[in-house]
């Protein structure tokens, strides 16, 4: 890979890491300053730092078809979503989530963003609430959680919570404040889905590891195939090779690389993304491992990867290996005499 191609393909790789999906309709909260980032324990629930300002009051009914959207082109391969309800109106850590619809795999996209469809069941009560969407992608290089949360004001619901809590309860992984972790390069399978489940069109799915609360034994009284109610929203962006979304065999060995900042932020340990990644602090920055592997670090986490032929990582920056061998001179020009390499 040349030095500019290799420069291309990394101002690349530093748009997509800021494409990942965000959720369109329902409307969410503080949508003018809402981001596409994963979300950490901290901020949990719902970019919950951000504030619950209503732009958009999204009214639905009980029993009547529902769309959910999606804007953004980072699908990292698909993966597994739930969508979830709460009564809160400004949710916090303490709040009852309870899952409305299980989408395992494919999820939100494969090849570009989809929308679906989904039902509020009767067993939510009138009034307003919060309606959830929760993502676990595939390819992210380390396991991630996204979380959109939107205002919803529920008619022709029910008169209490009984039917409410009997729904199971959303699952939480992949933040610090839970053992719990979704499978890396595989899309999740819920613990308990609930009773309607849709499946992607994948045959990896696997369940998670750690303390994740109830597995579910009964079989849902309501699956199928989790096909999106019209054509992909967008058109699929091309994914350049990135940190972010790794497969099993790269064809591309040389790595990507772009001008560094002059120093080199130090990766801390590993943080669950395997033996080929580590943790990060500073999102975009250059992290070397030794002098021929480097990372760009993104939303907290970086994935090795080798530097290109004639090069190397040092202190935050890719730069052209030094050269040893023989240094060409220009010659003095003789006229009448033709100069070889030999004389």
């Amino acid at each position: 890979m040349s030095f500019r191609s290799a420069v291309l393909a990394a101002t690349a790789f530093l748009a997509t890491a800021n494409a990942h999906i965000i959720m369109q309709s329902p409307v969410p909260y503080s949508v003018d300053k809402i981001d596409s980032s994963p979300i950490t324990a901290e901020q949990f629930p719902c970019k919950s730092q951000n504030g619950f300002t209503v732009s958009t009051m999204n009214q639905m009914a009980v029993g009547e078809s529902q769309k959910i959207t999606f804007k953004g082109t980072a699908v990292h391969g698909g993966g597994s979503c739930q969508l979830s309800y709460t009564q809160d109106t400004e949710p916090t850590a303490n709040s009852k989530f309870k899952v409305i619809k299980s989408i395992e795999g494919g999820c939100p996209g494969v090849d570009g963003v989809n929308e679906y469809d989904f039902t509020l069941p009767d067993s939510i009560p009138s009034g307003k609430g919060t309606f959830v969407w929760t993502w676990f992608s595939k390819l992210s290089g380390a396991p991630e959680l996204y979380m959109n949360c939107a205002p919803i004001d529920v008619s022709g619901g029910a008169s209490d919570t009984s039917g409410l809590d009997a729904l199971p309860d959303m699952l939480v992984a992949n933040i610090a404040s839970t053992t719990c972790e979704s499978p890396l390069n595989h899309a999740l399978q819920f613990p308990d889905p609930g009773t309607v489940l849709a499946t992607g069109n994948t045959n990896d799915i696997e369940p998670p590891t750690g303390d994740c609360g109830t597995t579910g034994s009964t079989p849902p009284a309501s699956s199928g195939a989790a096909e999106p109610s019209s054509a992909p929203s967008s058109a699929p962006a091309a994914d350049p090779s990135s940190p972010a979304e790794p497969s099993a065999a790269p064809s591309n060995t040389g790595g990507v690389f772009a001008p560094g900042t002059g120093s080199s932020p130090q990766p801390t340990s590993p943080s669950g993304g395997g033996s080929g990644s580590a943790a990060c602090s500073e999102n975009g920055a250059i992290i070397c491992n030794g002098t021929s592997q480097f990372g760009l670090c993104n939303n907290g986490n970086v994935v090795w990867q080798p530097v290109a032929a004639g090069t190397t990582c040092s202190n935050g920056t890719i730069q052209k290996r030094g050269y040893n061998g023989r240094i060409a001179r220009p010659r003095a020009v003789v006229p009448g005499k033709v100069f070889t390499p030999d004389n």
